[in-house]
C-alpha cells in the first residue's frame, strides 16, 4: 500500500474518532441550554404566579373595601334616618308616615350591605358588623317607637288647645283632650312618687296610682275619634313606662353600637393593611 493510501486510511480513522466526540459535546451543550430554558421559564412562571397572587390579592383587598365602606354608611344613613324622627317631630302622620318609610328603606340597605360583609368576610369582622346591625336596628326602632309617641302627644296637645290642625274643634273636644292630657300627666307623677316611696310596705301612693289609673281610663274613654284607639293606646304607655330613649336597655344600645363601630373600623383597617391601592 503506498503512502497515499495510508494517509486516506488515517484520515478516515481520525473522522471516526472525532463524530462521537463531536456528537457528544453537541449533546452537553444542548442540555446546558435547555436546561438554561427551562430555569428561564420556571423563572418566569414563578413571576407570572407571583404577579397574579399580587393581583388577586389586591383585587380581593379592593372588594372588601368596597363591602366594608357600603356598610358603614349604610349604617350611618340609618342613624341619620332615625335622628331626623325626632329631631323633626310632627303631628301630622302623612308627614310622619314619610319618614318612618325612610329609616324602613335605609334598614333594608343596611342588611343588604352586611350580608355581603358577611360573605367577605373575615369571620370575626362579620361578628362586629353583626352587632352593628343588631344594635342599629334597636336604637332605630326605639327612635320609631319614640317617634308615634310624640306625634300622638303633638296631636293631643294641639286639640287641648283647641287647635286641630289649624282648624278649631268643637269645645268639648278640646276640653276632652285637656281632661284626658291632666290625667296622663298625674298618672306620671304617682309612679314617679312610688319609685321613690320605701320598701316597707304599700303606701298612699298605691292608692293614689290606682285612683289615677280609674280616672285616665275613663278620660281616654271620653276622648272623641279625633284621636284614634291605637294612639290613645300609645299615650297610656307612654306616662306609664316612659319614653323608649330613656329606658336603660337604649342606653345599653347605643353604648355596645359606638363600641362595635370602633371595633369594625379598626379591625377593617388591620384586614386590608397599609398597601391597598386607592
Amino acid at each position: 500500500m503506498d503512502l497515499q493510501g495510508i494517509g486516506a486510511i488515517t484520515a478516515a480513522a481520525v473522522a471516526a474518532v472525532s463524530v462521537p466526540t463531536v456528537l457528544i459535546v453537541g449533546l452537553k451543550q444542548s442540555k446546558a441550554v435547555m436546561q438554561q430554558a427551562q430555569s428561564t421559564y420556571s423563572a418566569a412562571l414563578d413571576a407570572v404566579k407571583a404577579q397574579a397572587t399580587e393581583s388577586h390579592s389586591q383585587w380581593r383587598r379592593g372588594t372588601q373595601r368596597d363591602a366594608y365602606a357600603a356598610f358603614l354608611l349604610a349604617d350611618h344613613q340609618v342613624r341619620e334616618a332615625a335622628d331626623r324622627l325626632l329631631t323633626e317631630p310632627t303631628s301630622d302622620r302623612s308627614t310622619l308616615d314619610g319618614l318612618m318609610a325612610d329609616v324602613n328603606k335605609a334598614k333594608a340597605a343596611m342588611r343588604a350591605a352586611y350580608v355581603v360583609v358577611d360573605l367577605e368576610g373575615p369571620s370575626d369582622l362579620a361578628s362586629t358588623a353583626d352587632s352593628i346591625l343588631t344594635h342599629a336596628f334597636h336604637v332605630a326602632e326605639a327612635n320609631q317607637r319614640e317617634a308615634v309617641m310624640e306625634r300622638a302627644w303633638h296631636q293631643l296637645v294641639e286639640m287641648s288647645e283647641g287647635n286641630w290642625l289649624t282648624g278649631g274643634i268643637a269645645a268639648v273636644s278640646r276640653d276632652r283632650a285637656r281632661t284626658f292630657l291632666e290625667c296622663l300627666v298625674r298618672v306620671q307623677v304617682t309612679i314617679a312618687a312610688r319609685l321613690h316611696e320605701d320598701d316597707s310596705g304599700p303606701g298612699d301612693t298605691d292608692a293614689v296610682h290606682g285612683q289615677r289609673m280609674a280616672e285616665v281610663v275613663t278620660a281616654m274613654g271620653q276622648v272623641g275619634d279625633e284621636i284614634s284607639r291605637s294612639d290613645k293606646a300609645v299615650l297610656l304607655n307612654m306616662h306609664l313606662h316612659g319614653r323608649p330613649r330613656l329606658q336603660a336597655d337604649y342606653e345599653r344600645w347605643t353604648d355596645e353600637l359606638e363600641r362595635a363601630r370602633t371595633e369594625f373600623v379598626l379591625a377593617a383597617r388591620t384586614e386590608l393593611g397599609p398597601n391597598l391601592s386607592t
